[in-house]
């Protein structure tokens, strides 16, 4: 498991053990904290790909679903899941400028990592 804290302001640092918590014990793949803007903040991370290019890409599709939000209404925008093969992929937003992205599996607890994680987004909102 390799974890990168990519961001050079100590701002998110306390945040750093609630994100291996919730991987380690919600047993997921990958967890990925960015700006909006698909810059990378952390990862704790365990497979080779291009985080960067991936965060980019879910920056984007954030920015769609609060799109899509807005145009039905100013509906607010919750998380974004993306079902493939063998993953999934949850976005969730955290504040105007920042989001997560949890690889998971068939074996991950979803309901600890979603319990645990709006902890951590009412941590950053705080921040």
């Amino acid at each position: 498991m390799t974890y990168i804290n990519h961001s050079k302001s100590n701002k998110f640092n306390e945040l750093f053990p609630f994100l291996n918590e919730i991987k380690n014990k919600g047993n997921l793949d990958e967890i990925i904290f960015a700006y909006r803007d698909g810059e990378l903040i952390s990862e704790n991370i365990e497979t080779e790909f291009n985080r960067k290019k991936f965060a980019s890409m879910c920056a984007t599709v954030l920015e769609s679903a609060v799109g899509i939000g807005e145009t039905l209404g100013n509906q607010k925008f919750k998380k974004v899941i993306a079902e493939l093969e063998e993953k999934t992929i949850l976005i969730f937003e955290c504040d105007i400028s920042t989001f997560f992205i949890l690889i998971i599996n068939r074996d991950s607890n979803i309901s600890f990592i979603i319990s645990k994680l709006e902890e951590i987004i009412q941590k950053v909102n705080k921040m």
